[in-house]
């Protein structure tokens, strides 16, 4: 049996993202024994021809395609990726007669949703590499026959989750990781999956499961190693938080110090788990900077969007940061359920308090169906229960949604450290292109610290 892996993803703001999710599959298949070969069309110059090539060289009986998003999640400037991947699909069926799977982050959200609109043959929710694999296992002993009257929707979280350690290291072989680290600026890597938390718009549980499955910091820091054997020496961690636990975190900052790892690295931290003794720890390896995902700096509207932190918390976190040199950044999101004038602006004002290297403000929060804000804005009368969700529907509250944009703007040109991506202030293609041109690494927003010296380059 032929197999072809396809990366339709394709954004490049704030950066191409490595597709760490289709070379664990990779990973996975050549562990089983299967035969496969991988369409990455992120820098590709003509996609039908890409993908013509690929189907002709390969001829595959299964393609499977990873969707990591449905859309940039922004507001009021929001692109939908749909009609690519769409284009990406009729490409391949125009060339050739495979059975098409699709599956990835965005499938488990809207799987249903998203195969019939793009007319893909099965969708498989979960974890692809265990998912996937059994699929293709089960499709041979068929004899490669697959009946079906419509999209197939295969649940792969039956049987529980994934022990992490069981899995092989992702491989990057079939990837261009130079194009990834020049033109996105890091590679990427995960030490854990699961999110225990409660933020009320946050699709983490139903991605990964609400349980944490830690991975070994023996096998975080062997990944680590292979990918610095790629030349790929700048990794963002893709964990939802890497510091919860912190004893965890804490290990693997260890393992990196023990074997003498050269890496630079950042991550999304949580303001709540957050010590002297862990940045101490993360800035001896390798560490350049940690993002928070503050969202409010008000307590009443941390408590809305299901926060688990306090504002208190948020000011002890910055301040440990200051100290101990490490640049931070507050991600913001503003217009969630209460959110009035009045709480916009006190948040503004204390997160401008606290002195982060960078601010990134989204305005509106993307709704997925299954999270606490659907049930909420379903409640309230802002979506019926038979909303397209792939339309997309935004949550904004009544109270702002006629002076926030002005307000922003007005902020912004005050507060050139603040990003705002939905109204791309502050951060552009042109600009991503100009850093990584200089050679920046790391997240964009790190750059905000040293403007100044390269704004005359």
């Amino acid at each position: 049996m032929n197999v072809l892996l396809v990366s339709p993803n394709v954004e490049f703001l704030p950066d191409p993202v490595f597709p760490l999710g289709l070379a664990s599959i990779s990973a996975a298949l050549k562990q089983e024994g299967i035969h496969h070969e991988i369409l990455d069309l992120c820098f590709s110059d003509d996609y039908d021809r890409s993908i013509e090539s690929a189907i002709r060289s390969v001829r595959p009986d299964v393609v499977g395609l990873s969707l990591r998003n449905v859309d940039n999640v922004s507001y009021p400037h929001y692109v939908t990726y749909l009609p690519f991947y769409r284009q990406v699909i009729e490409a391949i069926r125009k060339h050739g007669d495979p059975l098409i799977v699709i599956g990835g982050s965005a499938v488990s959200l809207m799987p249903g949703e998203l195969a019939e609109h793009l007319d893909a043959d099965v969708a498989i929710l979960g974890e692809g590499d265990k998912a996937f694999p059994a699929f293709l296992s089960d499709l041979e002993r068929n004899g490669g026959s697959y009946a079906y009257g419509g999209p197939t929707i295969i649940d792969g979280r039956r049987g529980g989750p994934l022990d992490l350690d069981s899995l092989p290291l992702a491989d990057r072989a079939g990837f261009d990781n130079d194009a990834y680290l020049r033109l996105g600026g890091m590679g990427n890597i995960q030490t854990k999956r699961g999110c225990p938390f409660g933020c009320i718009y946050c699709t983490y549980p139903i991605i990964e499961g609400a349980r944490v499955r830690l991975r070994d910091p023996r096998r975080v820091c062997d990944e680590l190693e292979k990918m610095i054997g790629r030349g790929i020496t700048d990794v963002f961690v893709v964990d939802n938080v890497f510091n919860a636990p912190i004893e965890h975190a804490e290990a693997i900052c260890r393992e990196i110090v023990g074997r003498n790892i050269a890496v630079s690295w950042s991550c999304y931290a949580n303001p709540r788990f957050v010590t002297p003794g862990l940045i101490d720890a993360m800035l001896a390896a390798g560490c350049t900077s940690v993002e928070f995902g503050s969202d409010a700096a008000v307590d009443t509207m941390l408590g809305n969007l299901g926060k688990n932190f306090t504002v208190e918390n948020l000011r002890n976190a910055s301040s440990i940061c200051r100290e101990a040199g490490m640049p931070f950044c507050h991600s913001l999101i503003v217009g969630g359920p209460g959110e009035t004038p009045d709480t916009v602006r006190r948040t503004f004002d204390t997160v401008t308090g606290m002195a982060p290297t960078a601010v990134i403000c989204m305005i509106g929060i993307r709704v997925f169906p299954g999270t606490e804000l659907a049930f909420r804005a379903m409640k309230e009368g802002h979506i019926a229960p038979n909303d397209d969700f792939l339309g997309p529907v935004f949550y904004l509250s009544p109270a702002i949604e006629d002076d926030i944009l002005p307000f922003v703007e007005q902020y912004a040109r005050f507060h050139p450290a603040w990003i705002f991506p939905g109204m791309n202030i502050n951060m552009t293609r042109d600009l991503q292109k100009k850093l990584r041109r200089f050679g920046v690494r790391g997240p964009l927003w790190e750059y905000m610290k040293r403007r100044g010296s390269l704004r005359g380059r």
